[in-house]
């Protein structure tokens, strides 16, 4: 870490600054990057991400705001629900993520290509 400092130092940063400049870039940061190049716009390519990502470790978020609910029964103060994924809802993340993804393969052949 110590030569990854010196370097940025000795690339023009200022000293005060190269920690932050060498701080892992978060990954809601990436997204809302990626997103503001799309039509979709970096608000909902980080909702897509957010969603997706509540999801995919279990979160409470992602269940309650994500999924659908029905209650199927009452047992005192206690609801049991059934859960399960809305159609719709998924429908609209594959469809975001796809167009992210073709746009971010569409760069990288874009950046990859030789043009001499």
């Amino acid at each position: 870490m110590q030569q990854l400092t010196d370097l940025v130092i000795r690339a023009g940063t200022d000293a005060a600054d190269a920690k932050k400049v060498l701080r892992p870039v978060p990954y809601s940061e990436v997204v809302r990057e990626a997103g503001a190049l799309m039509p979709m716009g970096a608000a909902e390519a980080e909702a897509v991400w957010s969603s997706c990502s509540s999801l995919a470790h279990g979160d409470l978020y992602g269940t309650l705001s994500v999924l659908e609910r029905n209650i199927v029964g009452t047992q005192g103060l206690v609801n049991l629900a059934q859960v399960t994924s809305s159609p719709m809802v998924l429908f609209w993340a594959a469809d975001r993520t796809v167009a992210m993804m073709r746009r971010g393969f569409g760069l990288f052949e874009e950046r990859a290509t030789c043009h001499r």
